[in-house]
């Protein structure tokens, strides 16, 4: 199962509080359903849910540390050296562990990789 939400024009979701408040809206109170992923793009949420009943793992998808993601995201375009960055994608999963975040950015110049822990500090980087 999973819960999309889309933003508007002129709007991202590295915008302050914007990506919080589209996973609370997929989230509500009721549904304490941990995600197995979420995916975020400039416009795009997508959190990815378990069946019903199914005895997987995950994570709680509010506990992403949303104070850090601008700044993961600013940190990989800068730092990986991709020649004039022009997308971006966040992904979150807790598969093999712990919660991990990937930060891909793809430009002119190919594709870099920032991984971070749950808290959002930077743990490994690959550029092009």
């Amino acid at each position: 199962m999973t819960g999309t939400v889309a933003i508007g024009p002129g709007r991202s979701m590295l915008d302050e509080s914007e990506l919080r408040r589209a996973v609370e809206s997929l989230t509500q109170a009721a549904d304490k359903r941990h995600a197995l992923a979420v995916v975020v793009q400039d416009r795009l949420l997508m959190v990815v849910f378990p069946p019903a009943g199914a005895k997987v793992a995950g994570f709680d998808p509010r506990s992403l540390p949303y104070d850090r993601v601008a700044g993961l995201v600013e940190e990989a375009r800068t730092t990986l050296n991709v020649d004039s960055p022009r997308s971006w994608q966040l992904t979150a999963d807790s598969v093999d562990g712990p919660l991990t975040l990937r930060v891909v950015v793809t430009g002119g110049g190919g594709t870099g990789t920032l991984e971070a822990d749950g808290k959002g500090e930077a743990l490994r980087r690959n550029g092009s």
